[in-house]
């Protein structure tokens, strides 16, 4: 029975280890291309979920909360699913009817100091966009 436990512990600090921090509140300090919506992000990454706060346009702030095993969750307007790719949190986007599609990779810098967001639109095909946030 032991080594079974030490086995189950060496994968769930190797899967944890996979995982990139992202956890803080992150400021948009410059784009590329494009707009964003929001200016700022607070993300609180849980065990098997991730909680995402987008505020700082216009509109009231956006908050999700899904897990992070790629299974879809409700969001106003369609879904939305994450999961871990190597070093980037995945966020696969789409509304009610999906014609409209989009992938972002969202990509802590080495210096933990900066976060990009990689965002491809993928229906209808068109071009991808990175953005660079601060953290705060």
């Amino acid at each position: 029975m032991r080594p079974l436990f030490f086995v189950t512990v060496l994968v769930a600090a190797a899967f944890a280890a996979d995982r990139p921090e992202l956890n803080g509140s992150w400021q948009l300090s410059s784009n590329k291309e494009g707009k964003l919506k929001f200016e700022k992000l607070l993300i609180e990454q849980g065990p098997d979920s991730i909680k995402i706060t987008e505020s700082g346009a216009k509109d009231k702030p956006v908050n999700f909360t899904c897990g992070v095993s790629a299974q879809e969750c409700k969001v106003a307007g369609g879904t939305i699913s994450f999961w871990y790719n190597g070093p980037a949190l995945v966020m696969m986007e789409s509304n009610h009817n999906k014609d409209l599609i989009t992938k972002t990779r969202i990509v802590p810098g080495n210096d933990g100091k900066t976060l990009d967001l990689e965002v491809t639109r993928l229906v209808p095909a068109g071009s991808s966009v990175t953005y660079t946030f601060m953290k705060q």
